[in-house]
């Protein structure tokens, strides 16, 4: 159960209603840029403002390990992208609820990117870190290489084996290895790695140290799909704290809208970098992300239809146990 803060003595005034006292809570997130909406709504009231205080903000090294932490109630709400939500509630059987939208893709310029590998890589926060003399030109050039994704069966996986099928490719033959974001440029230079999967700020500093991107997997991926990455809790917690979930998406929805302007996304960046540990040039080099103002069902359903086609789930999803009811001002 959440635990409340008492008022302290000084907060109440003879003839006046005492302040309530607000509900803690702790976030689960990983090291990328967008994840500074969360330091900086702590840090400037935005969560306060509607009841919440913000205890600890852990930083995990990719989505399924936060998941477990969230899992044990280690922590209340944690980041984790459509995809490994779909493979820890279908295959790992946790009782999970998607609460608000994270980051994602503009649908009216999804399409477009699909067909301009230029716009893609604008567009696109993922990427795959390549040494400029790999001889790898294309996906179906993965084929029989090693390549680290920061967990198995996650976002990277599973739009890297995509983005090979759709080239031509065998998933299958290649060697998916585990390494966290910050070490895939050293990985890729040194040849431990032929390729790396990336997000920003990391697809940034992957070409920022003079190595290539290959391409934009998650544009391959997602054909309309806005919401990516997600703020999920366990049903359970959902279920227990109704008005921490409800003031916890008013929160979200009110940082990703000061997010989504030029000065509000630097603001951002500023307040990502202890999480990332890059430097500010690096983090302004990426590209803005884009910041959803809710989740439908289809940000959920068509990524399990390709996962099952995929053989990264068992069986097909239903995915209304998933999503509750999303804030709307």
């Amino acid at each position: 159960m959440p635990r409340a803060r008492s008022p302290h003595p000084s907060q109440f005034v003879a003839g006046a209603t005492p302040a309530l006292a607000a509900t803690d809570i702790t976030i689960g997130t990983v090291a990328i840029n967008a994840a500074g909406t969360i330091p900086y709504a702590r840090d400037n009231a935005i969560f306060s403002k509607n009841g919440l205080n913000v205890t600890e903000i852990k930083t995990f090294p990719a989505p399924p390990p936060s998941l477990a932490a969230l899992a044990a109630g280690a922590v209340n709400f944690v980041y984790a992208p459509s995809i490994p939500i779909l493979n820890a509630y279908a295959n790992g059987g946790m009782a999970l609820k998607v609460v608000a939208p994270a980051d994602g893709y503009q649908r009216s310029t999804l399409a477009a990117a699909k067909k301009d590998p230029v716009l893609a890589r604008k567009l696109d926060d993922t990427g795959v870190c390549i040494s400029p003399t790999s001889g790898i030109k294309s996906f179906k050039d993965l084929n029989g290489k090693t390549v680290s994704v920061p967990a198995r069966g996650a976002q990277g996986e599973v739009t890297i084996a995509q983005a090979v099928k759709n080239a031509g490719g065998d998933p299958s033959t290649i060697n998916f290895v585990t390494l966290p974001f910050p070490q895939v440029v050293d990985a890729v230079k040194n040849g431990t790695t032929s390729a790396g999967f990336t997000v920003e700020p990391f697809t940034s500093a992957c070409t920022g140290a003079g190595m290539l991107n290959l391409g934009s997997p998650g544009i391959v991926f997602f054909d309309d799909e806005a919401a990516i990455g997600m703020w999920v809790t366990t049903a359970d917690y959902a279920a227990k704290n109704p008005a921490t979930i409800a003031a916890f998406q008013k929160s979200i929805y009110e940082v990703n809208k000061f997010a989504a302007t030029k000065a509000g996304w630097d603001k951002i960046l500023q307040a990502s970098l202890p999480l990332t540990q890059v430097d500010l040039a690096t983090a302004r080099a990426a590209n803005p992300s884009y910041f959803p103002s809710t989740i439908v069902a289809r940000d959920m359903k068509a990524p399990a239809e390709k996962m099952l086609k995929l053989g990264f789930l068992n069986a097909p999803v239903d995915i209304r146990g998933l999503l509750i009811k999303q804030y709307r001002p």
